[in-house]
């Protein structure tokens, strides 16, 4: 399987003794599990495609019922997998807005033209999120705001931002 892939949740352990499993959604969008007939799941090297026979919500999970994992014993071999999908089958955003992924390993630099380093995290905060820029000499957290962020250029790879005051 060669097409890029996105992570959309973490199977944390079996469900029951019918080879469900317990999935902890990572993703801002956890209906899509519903519009999904099959998904990859993936640990290390390991990497099969499965087909979703049925889903339900348990408290912050989800619960898979895949066709190929029939008992208990099939299910807990499952444990760690992350369940992705192709990039092609995401759900398309809203202008202005962009996938975690796609924001990681941009070079971020000023609109004077100084460059700060690259993101290498994204810290999720609850008012904005705040991208972690490292470079060789420095570290620095660039808040994900409209008046920081003017321009991101995924196709160039890069994040211009007009700095706030002491960002520099």
């Amino acid at each position: 399987m060669t097409e890029e892939l996105i992570t959309i949740g973490k199977i944390t352990k079996h469900q029951g003794n019918k080879g469900e499993v317990r999935v902890l959604p990572l993703t801002d969008y956890p209906g899509r599990f519903e519009l999904l007939d099959q998904v990859i799941v993936e640990k290390g090297s390991k990497q099969e495609r499965l087909n979703i026979e049925g889903l339900r919500y348990h408290k912050k999970f989800i619960i898979l019922k895949f066709a190929e994992i029939d008992d208990i014993g099939s299910a807990i071999e499952y444990k760690d997998f992350l369940v992705k999908i192709s990039e092609s089958e995401a759900i398309v955003l809203p202008e202005e807005s962009y996938y975690l992924h796609d924001i990681l390993d941009l070079e971020v630099v000023t609109v004077d033209g100084i460059e700060l380093g690259v993101i290498t995290d994204i810290l999720e905060t609850g008012s904005n999120d705040v991208y972690v820029v490292k470079s060789n000499e420095k570290e620095r957290l660039i808040p994900a705001l409209k008046e920081v962020v003017k321009e991101v250029d995924l196709e160039n790879g890069q994040m211009i931002i007009k700095p706030i005051k002491g960002l520099l």
